[in-house]
């Protein structure tokens, strides 16, 4: 495969993607961005960005014309876009199908060759999330395009300082009284090293053996959802039961779990990522590409601290 003159990465300012930027940039790879503005970055502003040779466009990435501006004279592309949770205007919808269509559909017009996607463990179609539905349209999309594709499916990613599945769940795990487990917790989940994904994302660009390849990412240990949650409860210094509530479930218990925490939590999505397996083998992820396989455990205590 030739290697690509220009490579789009979108939803480089995301957890995930400001990790690739960077190993992208320490490798030289020749890259552009699209931002809405400064206030998209926490730890590169626009001018270092483009002090180290990145081209930046501020826009909104699903603006066909911006997205369409930004892939002239592009023959990769990185779609990193996504998220647990809707914001603004920009439905699961928009992100994840809408957007990944005008990729495909834009990029095949403008000669764009290479694809590598990222969607999620969790993402099918017989589920009630519609944030793991839309992921999986999207993988679809993808698979189905003409391009040179590649899909990553991660677990829940964790950094040194992050774990957004912990800061998306806070309301949950600070819930004083007691633990409210929407399902029955029993669900499986492998956390994965948010620099081992950058680094088999990285990786795949050039590979012409990931092409036209799925692949799972999932840390080297498997936690059911209650005894994540419980550990994270028990560095917090919190002792109080764990409480399993259905997502159906309408009595006193859900209502006053419900009044006590916010809206947005309490709805059918959160009850589908709370309740979803995601695990799964190592040995392809391990076979294909070069990782740390760094544990959740070596920084638990310091992920919540920072809750």
């Amino acid at each position: 495969m030739a290697e690509p003159k220009l490579m789009l990465v979108l939803g480089a300012a995301g957890f995930l993607g400001s990790v690739v930027v960077k190993q992208m940039t320490a490798g030289g790879y020749p890259m552009r961005v699209v931002t809405r503005g400064a206030e998209d970055w926490k730890d590169s502003s626009i001018s270092t960005l483009r002090h180290k040779g990145v081209d930046v466009i501020v826009g909104d990435v699903t603006d066909e014309e911006t997205l369409g501006r930004a892939l002239n004279g592009v023959s990769a592309v990185v779609n990193m876009v996504g998220g647990f949770k809707e914001s603004g205007d920009a439905t699961f919808e928009d992100l994840h199908v809408r957007l990944v269509k005008n990729i495909v559909k834009l990029g095949q017009e403008r000669g764009v060759q290479r694809l590598v996607h990222v969607s999620c463990l969790g993402a099918r179609e017989d589920t009630e999330s519609t944030c793991f539905l839309t992921k999986w349209k999207g993988e679809q999309i993808v698979s189905k395009s003409h391009l040179y594709w590649t899909i990553f499916r991660p677990s829940f990613l964790f950094g040194e300082t992050r774990f957004p599945l912990f800061a998306y769940l806070k309301p949950l795990l600070t819930f004083k009284l007691f633990l409210p487990l929407i399902g029955s917790g029993t669900n499986t989940v492998a956390p994965v090293f948010v620099n081992d994904v950058a680094s088999c994302v990285t990786q795949s660009i050039y590979s012409r053996e990931t092409v036209s390849q799925s692949y799972d990412l999932v840390g080297p240990d498997e936690y059911s959802m209650v005894e994540l949650l419980e550990q994270a409860r028990k560095h917090l210094g919190l002792k109080g039961p764990t409480m399993n509530i259905p997502s159906k479930l309408s009595g006193q218990t859900f209502e006053m779990v419900a009044r006590a925490l916010p809206k947005a939590l309490m709805n059918q999505d959160l009850a589908s990522i709370m309740s979803e397996n995601s695990c799964s083998s190592q040995d392809v992820m391990l076979k294909h590409f070069e990782v740390r396989n760094v544990a959740l455990e070596q920084y638990f205590p310091r992920l919540i601290e920072t809750l």
